[in-house]
């Protein structure tokens, strides 16, 4: 029997709830929109300073898509607060108010994210929670800048969001039947955990994908998935357990102790003695030189960006030139640990854990026990990243820093001292410390944001040169000059480094040193093409000593350099060294062609371990990749052999 209307129940607080969706998912639409504006900045800005990719219609489709996306899964999280607002005031312009200054904070943020991401091209995730209050402070000061898109997108998303906005409370387009609708499928996307972040195999490459992300959605999953302790483990395999096809040929460690993982037998062959005619007599110095941001896409023969260091290029052909290095990292964080002492990462990187760092076993403490004086320069504070106190564990005998710097040194910028001035500063500091054997290694920092060097106008010029010289044409002449600071830098690095060797000629421990160059990881400002472009770093090891030169295309890393130079000097001048070490590589390839005989992770930022090389296979959040000439990435769709390589 069919009750009469007027005995149906009334249920006030629901009929209160389902006016406030509809108030809300009317705001919404402001914000929303506002959304698409941020959206249209970020690619007007990216046209101004790149070339377009290729697949920009591809890029815009499934970015507007995602965007969407974003806007429904965050819908449900902010009516909660204003449903509660409404229940605590009819006042319909205290709820204007409220949904306007919750937007405007959401806005901020999205804008924020973005000046980011067009000012690093790499999106910010939960790096961000890996540092400390003093090291985001020093790294926003140093790359801060303000500018015209700067405020733009700030004020302008905001002008637009509140005129929208108070239209919206004027009159309210969405009807109840769809605003409805809104909120139940933002509910269902956020509760089903559907991601707002595209597929990378969807685009051309990985300037492409970032691109596309939506730079607040990727920060928010980003931080979920770290917080939440969901994020991708990709494991450290043991050699012994590689299958032949897929993975390397590696010689299987010998692990000794179950409670200590990584100790085993050192094994290292030394395949980097034969380059050499050594003084029986006079152990080598060894001088290790790390280049902030020196990637091989603009560095080196087949980069591909063509190379705009023309003096390691000379020197590359004097020496041993690695094609195909990679950084064991995408940041600095984890460099020092990786090169001196070939360690394992650590949640957050072997730095971070400060005072509790474990005694290791670096190159820097092994050599000081043969009879080496060991000394480190840099350009800048050593608090960051807890460098200093890496340093001072690792065995260095003398450190030189931003302190240490008096006039007529002036700073290049908020990080510290130019390479030309560190190269300078070394100098003085070698020809009067005359001790030998010595290890010394060297830190730059002028290819880092915000990408100023002395006499700048003069790089900048040498850089068009340089385009002239490589036979660009105009358009691309054009498209390499949005970018003329970045390249500007490259070339002042390159000139101080060729200032550093003609000095260090003329000093009596010349003839008698090894020099290894590397960089630190590839500068991300210059967009990127594959996932693996960020560790794509070259190895140039050069000394008067060298019978020849030689290049190889085998894949190493940082994690091998410790282990290569102790075992040659093992072999060649019989220092004493551990017979049991806990290093995660093993030792520098030397093969001409293009092969892996290694497997180890690679940490792309201080809080995600997502990436990991074995042989030719590379996995990146879940994919896995086959290593092609050059470092050039194919998608692998083949579940099983994922399975094997993530085992």
């Amino acid at each position: 029997m069919q009750k009469n209307i007027d005995e149906i129940p009334d249920y006030p607080n629901i009929q209160k709830i389902k006016r406030g969706a509809v108030l809300f998912v009317n705001f919404g639409l402001a914000l929303l929109l506002t959304f698409l504006i941020i959206r249209l900045g970020e690619f007007f800005y990216i046209a101004q300073k790149n070339e377009i990719p290729a697949d920009y219609l591809t890029i815009a489709r499934i970015a507007l898509f995602y965007d969407v996306v974003f806007f429904l899964k965050i819908s449900p999280f902010l009516f909660i607060p204003f449903v509660i607002i409404y229940f605590c005031t009819s006042a319909k312009r205290s709820q204007y108010y409220f949904f306007g200054i919750t937007g405007t904070l959401v806005i901020l943020t999205y804008a924020l994210l973005v000046k980011y991401f067009v000012t690093a091209m790499v999106p910010l995730g939960s790096d961000l929670f890996g540092y400390s209050l003093q090291d985001i402070s020093q790294t926003v000061s140093g790359n801060t800048s303000v500018d015209i898109f700067s405020a733009s997108m700030l004020l302008v998303p905001l002008v637009i969001f509140w005129i929208t906005l108070n239209l919206l409370y004027r009159g309210m387009p969405v009807k109840p039947a769809f605003a409805y609708l809104l909120l139940i499928a933002g509910s269902l996307i956020a509760y089903n955990g559907v991601s707002a972040r595209p597929v990378d195999t969807a685009f051309e490459s990985d300037f492409s994908y970032n691109l596309s992300l939506n730079k607040a959605a990727f920060f928010t999953e980003n931080a979920y998935d770290y917080f939440s302790e969901t994020r991708p483990v990709v494991q450290i395999l043991a050699p012994q357990a590689a299958a032949p096809v897929l993975l390397p040929a590696e010689r299987p460690y010998k692990y000794v102790n179950e409670e200590y993982p990584f100790l085993r037998t050192d094994e290292t062959e030394d395949v980097l003695g034969s380059f050499f005619t050594f003084n029986a007599l006079e152990k080598p110095n060894i001088v290790l030189i790390q280049v902030e941001g020196l990637g091989r896409a603009f560095s080196g023969k087949d980069a591909y960006l063509e190379s705009f260091t023309p003096f390691l290029d000379e020197l590359a052909e004097k020496g041993l030139y690695w094609e195909n290095f990679l950084a064991s990292q995408g940041r600095t964080f984890a460099s020092l640990p990786s090169i001196l002492g070939s360690l394992p990462f650590g949640d957050k990187g072997f730095n971070d854990l400060g005072e509790r760092m474990p005694n290791s076993l670096s190159l820097m403490d092994i050599l000081n026990h043969n009879g080496y004086y060991s000394k480190y320069y840099g350009g800048f504070e050593m608090e960051f990243d807890n460098q200093g106190l890496f340093m001072k564990k690792a065995g260095a005998n003398l450190i030189v820093s931003a302190d240490d710097y008096k006039s007529p040194f002036k700073k290049a910028s908020n990080w510290g001292y130019a390479d030309k001035d560190l190269m300078v500063k070394s100098i003085q500091t070698e020809a009067q410390t005359g001790q030998q054997p010595f290890f010394t290694f060297i830190e730059t920092i002028s290819m880092h944001t915000p990408y100023t060097v002395p006499n700048q106008a003069e790089y900048i010029r040498r850089f068009e040169e340089r385009m002239k010289k490589l036979g660009f044409d105009a358009a691309k002449q054009q498209s390499y000059g949005s970018y003329k600071e970045i390249y500007s830098s490259i070339m002042y690095a390159d000139d101080a480094l060729r200032y550093f060797f003609d000095a260090y000629a003329k000093l009596p421990a010349f003839k008698n040193t090894i020099f290894v160059i590397t960089g630190d990881h590839r500068l991300p400002e210059i967009p990127m093409v594959t996932k693996i472009d960020r560790y794509h770093v070259p190895l140039l090891v050069y000394s008067p000593m060298l019978k020849r030169s030689a290049s190889f295309k085998s894949i190493s890393s940082h994690l091998d350099i410790t282990p290569s130079l102790i075992a040659m000097l093992k072999s060649n001048y019989n220092i004493q060294s551990p017979g049991q070490v806990s290093w995660v590589g093993s030792g520098l390839d030397t093969a001409a062609r293009l092969r892996n005989i290694h497997q180890y992770p690679l940490k792309q930022n201080i809080t995600s371990l997502n990436n990991f090389v074995a042989g030719l296979n590379f996995i990146d959040q879940g994919q896995l990749f086959t290593i092609g000439q050059n470092m050039n990435l194919e998608p692998r769709p083949d579940p099983a052999a994922f399975a094997l390589v993530n085992a």
